[in-house]
């Protein structure tokens, strides 16, 4: 049974999520018991890369900020004075000091209005240091160590409002919160995922040590104007009682302007969370310093910078000779990939590569000896000899992921590995020569439809066909072939720099 997999399904499926949290009922009212319990000023929100609760382990790079607005209003109701409203708004701002160090600082902004009486002033300041690996931006995986420090800079007066009870909720812990925290990013071609799990400890003993973990999903970061996320996260304290939290949000972010993004968030609170459901939304302002202070859209700042390449003025032409490579004899493997490099390299004035077949009495495949190489050289007048051996050549006609009876994604991969090395002659004298070795790879592969409910483990009929097969081993050599010749470019300067990637 088949049946076609949308490529966008994950897409989809975050937008049906989002839709559905956005649409929800009325918010649910605040429980003020619960909102009136001090809290760790560390456990706050996302200042980098990351989404509304869960952070990112990607780092922001050298020079790159990010400025963020989050605001709430939720309404609660205080014994012995009635409804009001509670404010909270939050800005900070992250800065990439390095390319795999973060700082951030958040300053939060509280209002509570009820029963005519107001309280106003600022929460605890929250300083965050972040250490990424790897710096490169972008890849396919992170992680990064996070120290996040809640200073009491927070309001600690008395008004009107404190009179009762103790008013809407406390404006500062009165401690120093600390917290740790460990995260996680894996990026796909359609989406991200986000990990998160950390321990946060406050010196104000009414609050209790948590461990807080959670888990994120993101749309494609290709998607260059709307993302859609979903998120969980999970608070759990302990020590002298065991108090537990959780909060589950589905959001939009949509950029109005160039690296200017709206957000609105629906969150749903359980257990001991003291919100219900609420609605937020806040602006996200991206940027960097190096080069000009400027706002620049995520999707145009985080691209991956393409490499310089070399000034290229060849003065003479260079001899060159390609000695078929050895192992997988039965694919004339070593055989077909040399005709491929001599097919790239044709169409430059600069280099002739040597057709040993008019020759006799020379070695013309396996991998040649320094000797071997240098006495071939010799003999034809070369500049260079580039000798090896084709050390993997695998065909999966089963490497598409399963789970019994449920799917299979049916795909044919092959992978092709070369070990190489190149002798660069200089001068009058044959002996003196430049030795580069270089292992690399080509690989290629073609996906089936995807079949739901397979009886079988393998079904040949729903692999690949010869014709197929044959098509898939060519792409696998044509990429080999331009990652050798891209290799060689990087290192020697009769290689035209056009093959660098």
């Amino acid at each position: 049974m088949k049946a076609r997999f949308p490529e966008m399904s994950l897409f989809v499926y975050l937008a049906g999520l989002v839709l559905a949290g956005l649409a929800s009922g009325a918010v649910a009212q605040p429980d003020i018991a619960l909102l009136r319990r001090p809290a760790n000023a560390a456990i706050s929100l996302p200042l980098g890369q990351g989404l509304d609760l869960i952070h990112g382990a990607e780092p922001l790079g050298k020079g790159r900020f990010r400025l963020r607005l989050a605001n709430r209003t939720n309404s609660v109701v205080v014994p012995d004075l009635g409804r009001g409203s509670s404010y909270t708004g939050l800005y900070g701002m992250a800065y990439g000091l390095r390319p795999d160090l973060d700082l951030s600082m958040l300053v939060p902004f509280l209002m509570d209005s009820v029963g005519g009486l107001a309280k106003y002033g600022t929460g605890d300041l929250v300083m965050g240091a972040k250490w990424a690996r790897p710096r490169l931006v972008p890849a396919r995986t992170y992680t990064s160590v996070q120290l996040l420090l809640g200073l009491p800079l927070g309001f600690k007066g008395e008004t009107g409002l404190d009179q009762f009870g103790g008013g809407a909720r406390p404006y500062s812990s009165h401690a120093l919160d600390l917290g740790l925290q460990l995260e996680m990013d894996l990026h796909f071609r359609h989406g991200s995922m986000y990990l998160n799990g950390g321990f946060y400890r406050s010196g104000n003993p009414d609050i209790l040590p948590q461990l807080v973990y959670g888990i994120g999903v993101e749309s494609s970061r290709r998607q260059r104007r709307v993302h859609l996320n979903a998120e969980y996260q999970s608070r759990v304290a302990f020590s002298r009682q065991t108090q537990a939290s959780g909060v589950l949000k589905t959001g939009v972010r949509v950029e109005v302007f160039r690296g200017v993004e709206l957000e609105l968030n629906r969150e749903f609170g359980f257990l001991d969370y003291p919100y219900g459901t609420a609605l937020t939304f806040g602006l996200r302002f991206h940027g960097a310093m190096a080069g000009g202070r400027r706002l620049e859209s995520r999707y145009a700042l985080y691209q991956p910078q393409p490499r310089p390449k070399p000034a290229y003025s060849p003065r003479r032409v260079t001899r060159l000779a390609v000695v078929d490579f050895a192992g997988f004899e039965e694919f004339q493997a070593g055989r077909r990939l040399v005709e491929k490099i001599k097919i790239r390299l044709e169409p430059h004035d600069s280099l002739m590569v040597v057709d040993l077949a008019r020759y006799a009495d020379i070695p013309k495949k396996g991998s040649l000896t320094p000797e071997q190489a240098a006495d071939l050289a010799r003999k034809l007048g070369v500049d260079a000899v580039v000798t090896g051996s084709i050390s993997d050549y695998r065909i999966d006609r089963f490497s598409g992921r399963r789970v019994p009876y449920l799917f299979e994604v049916p795909q044919t991969q092959v992978e092709v590995d070369l070990r190489y090395r190149v002798l660069s002659f200089s001068g009058a004298n044959p002996a003196q020569m430049e030795t580069f070795t270089q292992q690399v790879g080509g690989q290629a592969r073609v996906r089936q439809q995807v079949r739901l409910l397979p009886a079988d483990q393998r079904d040949i009929t729903v692999s690949a066909s010869s014709g197929e097969l044959e098509a898939i081993q060519e792409a696998a050599l044509d990429d080999l072939a331009g990652q050798v010749l891209a290799s060689m470019a990087a290192q020697f300067p009769w290689i035209p720099p056009d093959f660098l990637p």
